[in-house]
């Protein structure tokens, strides 16, 4: 009997990490930056990702702090801080940090996550040579970061 759930587990495991790769894949290839990619490129970049899981009113991202990365909202909310009075509001599938990475800068605002929120992490380290290629690095890009 032990065999048997042993392999339908097997199964279940694979076709969830095939469809979290989809998931994430979309993800991804729905960023401005990535949008000159072709298939096989966008999958190179999901195998660098890593998540990071933040509670609600933890600061992922202060202002100031290196932009050695861009985050990816995989599920949840967060509140990119504007100013005191102006707050933007972040959801599945948007990104922060981009502009941050592709300057070599620190980031300019704070973000923080307004609910549970699942992140995929893109940092400098992962890239390992110079980001971005010169062939990507005239894409339009979010303010965000």
């Amino acid at each position: 009997m032990a065999l048997p759930v042993a392999i339908i587990a097997t199964g279940f495991n694979k076709e969830s990490s095939r469809h979290q790769f989809v998931v994430t894949w979309g993800m991804i290839a729905g960023v401005p930056l990535f949008a000159s990619m072709d298939y096989s490129e966008i999958a190179e970049i999901t195998k660098l990702l890593y998540t990071r899981t933040f509670m609600p009113g933890v600061p992922m991202v202060r202002a100031h702090d290196a932009g050695d990365a861009m985050f990816i909202i995989a599920n949840g909310e967060a509140v990119v801080e504007i100013s005191a009075s102006r707050q933007v509001v972040l959801k599945e599938g948007d990104f922060f940090g981009e502009m941050a990475l592709l300057e070599h800068r620190r980031h300019k605002h704070d973000v923080v996550a307004k609910t549970r929120c699942r992140l995929d992490v893109l940092d400098s380290g992962s890239l390992g040579a110079p980001w971005p290629p010169p062939s990507r690095a005239h894409g339009k890009h979010s303010e965000n970061g």
